[in-house]
Order: C-alpha cells, then sequence, then structure tokens
C-alpha cells in the first residue's frame, strides 16, 4: 500500500512532541488532520507511531481479529472501529492517519489465516474509515452510567460476598459494579473498562483513591483480574482493564466463621 499523510502532531497532556514526518496520499487522509497525542519511537510503513501508543493499537487490533472462519468481517471490523473510538476518548484526541493504518493494517494481519469472501484488503481499508465516522457510541460509553445505576438499586443480600474479607458494603459495591461490567461486556473474554473515578461513584464516602485500595484488594482475593492498570488519578485519561473472575450469577458461599473487616 502506498504511504499516508501523518501531519505534524502539537504539545499534548499525555504524551511528548512528535518531529515532522514524511505526507504522501491516501485515503484515510480525510479522517484526521493532526494527531496532538504521540512521540515518535516507532516507524511502519514509512510512517512513524509512538512507541506506547503503539502497544495499544497493537492489542485492539488483536482483540478485534477475525480468529474463527465463521467470523463477519464486517462485524469484527466494526468492534475494531468502536474500540478506536474509544481509545480516542480515553486519550483525549484523534488518532493520525498513520495510528489507523497501523491498528488496520495489524487487525488485517492477523485476521489472514480466516479468510474473508466479504472483499480485499483495499475493499476493508476503504470501509474501516466509513465505520469510523458511523460510530455514535464508542466501545464502553453508556455501559457505566446504566451499570452503576444498576448496583445502587442492589439490596445489600444481592451484592456479592469477598471470599476472605469481611461485610463492608463498599468493596462489596465495586466488585457488584465489575460483576455487572463482566455481564454487559461484548467481548468474547468479557473484558471491560473501569477508571478508578467511576469505581468510586458506588458510594459517596468514597474516594477515586479509595477506590484504587479496594481494587487492588479484589485482585489479590481472586474475585477480579486486572488486564491493563490503566492510570490513576481523576485526570489521567486512561481506564484500567479488568475481567470478573467469580460466578456472574453465583455469590460465593460466605464463611460463618468470617468476620473480618475489609480495612483500606
Amino acid at each position: 500500500m502506498a504511504g499516508f499523510a501523518a501531519r505534524v502532531p502539537r504539545r499534548s497532556r499525555e504524551y511528548p512532541k512528535s518531529p515532522d514526518s514524511p505526507k504522501s496520499r491516501g485515503s484515510l487522509s480525510v479522517l484526521v488532520s493532526e494527531s496532538p497525542c504521540v512521540s515518535v519511537s516507532h516507524v511502519s510503513n514509512g510512517q512513524a507511531v509512538d512507541g506506547e501508543l503503539q502497544k495499544d493499537l497493537q492489542q485492539l487490533a488483536a482483540r478485534n481479529a477475525r480468529t474463527h472462519a465463521g467470523d463477519m468481517a464486517a462485524k469484527k471490523r466494526f468492534e475494531l472501529a468502536r474500540d478506536v473510538k474509544a481509545l480516542e476518548k480515553r486519550i483525549r484526541c484523534k488518532l493520525s492517519n498513520a495510528e489507523l493504518i497501523q491498528v488496520f493494517s495489524e487487525w488485517y494481519r492477523i485476521s489472514q489465516p480466516f479468510p474473508s469472501a466479504a472483499g480485499t484488503r483495499d475493499d476493508h481499508l476503504a470501509a474501516f474509515p466509513a465505520q469510523l465516522q458511523k460510530i455514535r457510541v464508542p466501545t464502553g460509553e453508556g455501559m457505566i452510567t446504566d451499570a452503576l445505576q444498576y448496583v445502587s438499586k442492589l439490596a445489600e443480600a444481592d451484592l456479592p460476598v469477598i471470599p476472605g474479607y469481611g461485610n463492608a458494603l463498599e468493596p462489596r459495591r465495586i466488585a457488584a459494579l465489575h460483576r455487572e461490567l463482566a455481564r454487559r461486556s461484548q467481548k468474547k473474554d468479557k473484558r471491560y473498562f473501569l477508571s478508578y473515578r467511576d469505581a468510586a461513584k458506588v458510594s459517596d464516602r468514597l474516594s477515586h483513591q479509595e477506590a484504587h485500595t479496594i481494587t487492588l484488594a479484589l485482585a489479590s482475593v481472586g474475585v477480579i483480574d486486572i488486564v491493563n492498570k490503566g492510570s490513576v488519578g481523576l485526570n489521567s485519561g486512561k481506564a484500567a482493564e479488568f475481567r470478573y473472575l467469580l460466578s456472574e450469577s453465583d455469590n460465593p458461599a460466605k464463611d460463618e466463621d468470617d468476620d473480618n473487616a475489609f480495612v483500606l
């Protein structure tokens, strides 16, 4: 494929300023005029891509690639577009043409063992920007609000019981939020994003720092798995990624002799 335009990035709060990158022409040039997000530490097909951001893009590509012959290419490509939009929201800037080409090319490469009759690489490349323009609800958007509303209405008896810990409500409500997000996740492995600021919303008495401490404790006792740590802080812009490990429908049996309190 011919190169695609990568413009001069501006300085951002997330990444340092990038040097100039070569200009060229391509079908993705209409998507974005510049990317204020990145610093250059990697070059792919003549285009510069930030090293940290490249890892995020590779993860998105692998997560949405066609890994079974029955996977529908258009649907998987749409899921990729939703994840890209969610990533842009977390880092608070638009991806450049080079970055969009990076994630698309990796997605197509991983999908190659399961070719699709839907079209060629060029066909998918032409459809990808169109799908990006149509995205109205990025991955995870709206789900947090709905899950928080659901958890707020749960009776104490309906909250998960945390193995090895007492009956404190805040950690149990955070665990319930994780359980609900896992239920609502459309990913095959039930991964989901959750910021510590949003986790703290389960109780008016919690700060995001306390929510972070509780989250680490939940991971230590096997309630959740921290897939990606994200960034701690109210203005970090990067939510952590988790997987809920307990049953989504049944609570573990509470040990009647366990009177320990959950200590922050």
